[in-house]
């Protein structure tokens, strides 16, 4: 009787453990050791770089573009058709007329509940006869994400970050920089913040001096986390290189500091305390 009731609980289990697998297969691995290409379209006697290839040694992907406008300025992500494994090719094409100017993988099936695939790109702003590269511009596969800005006042030679608000994936975050400053930086911040330090800008700013302006100063700011910010500073008489190390602080401030007097800032990031 024993003996019966012990075959009959193993070929429960293995039934059960059967149904486990054909209900939740393995997940198909991201791509690996993927090359990319862009080549024109022909539309009567005009030639644009308006498609993409794709093609990866390993894994199960579409093709997602990054297109332009360039009588606008608008930039725009395309993907592509259904999902291929490696190592076929996977191809697209923007919008009549568009350019392309990156070309991604996308993992498939697309991961769930992780910031992936984050494309980021500036866009002109029209403002009477000039234009400016003032809008920033973020699109992810998966995930809720803001897009952050490093922009900058060319006039004044400060820099400083603006957020947008969060969207969810696929669609595009959007924000600008104050008018007539310029985007040097876009990228995207999972929203909400994680507990480490995450998604963090630095720039370099002018400091003046008896009619002077150098780069002597230098700026971190993060999504989150706690940080400081370590400049690499060189003397531009003797050579002479050194790091200086602001105060810690906690996002979204600015952890700022300054090389000596008349020195210049060569490198500089944004350390987490």
């Amino acid at each position: 009787m024993i003996k019966s009731r012990l075959g009959f609980i193993s070929t429960i289990a293995a039934l059960l453990a059967a149904q486990y697998l054909f209900a939740a297969p393995a997940r198909a691995a991201a791509p690996t050791g993927c090359s990319t290409s862009m080549q024109w379209v022909q539309e009567g006697s005009n030639y644009y770089y308006g498609r993409g290839n794709l093609q990866c040694t390993g894994g199960r992907y579409t093709v997602k573009l990054l297109c332009r406008n360039q009588q606008t300025g608008v930039g725009y992500v395309v993907y592509g058709g259904a999902a291929v494994n490696a190592p076929a090719t996977v191809s697209t094409t923007c919008n009549t007329g568009n350019t392309v100017e990156g070309v991604f993988a996308m993992e498939d099936p697309r991961p769930v509940g992780v910031l992936t695939g984050c494309t980021p790109w500036a866009e002109w702003i029209s403002s009477g006869s000039n234009y400016y590269y003032g809008r920033g511009r973020v699109q992810c596969d998966t995930g809720r994400y803001k897009v952050y800005i490093q922009c900058r006042n060319i006039q004044t030679g400060q820099g400083y970050i603006v957020t947008g608000a969060a969207v969810d994936a696929p669609n595009t975050a959007t924000t600008s920089c104050n008018s007539g400053n310029q985007a040097e930086s876009v990228f995207a911040a999972a929203d909400p913040r994680p507990s480490g330090m995450s998604g963090c800008a630095t720039w370099r700013e002018w400091v003046h001096q008896s009619g002077h302006s150098y780069f002597g100063r230098g700026s971190a700011q993060c999504a989150s986390g706690r940080y400081m910010v370590r400049l690499s500073c060189r003397n531009l008489q003797t050579g002479a290189t050194y790091t200086t190390d602001s105060a810690a602080i906690y996002a979204p401030n600015t952890a700022t500091t300054t090389c000596y007097v008349g020195n210049v800032v060569d490198a500089l990031q944004a350390i987490a305390q």
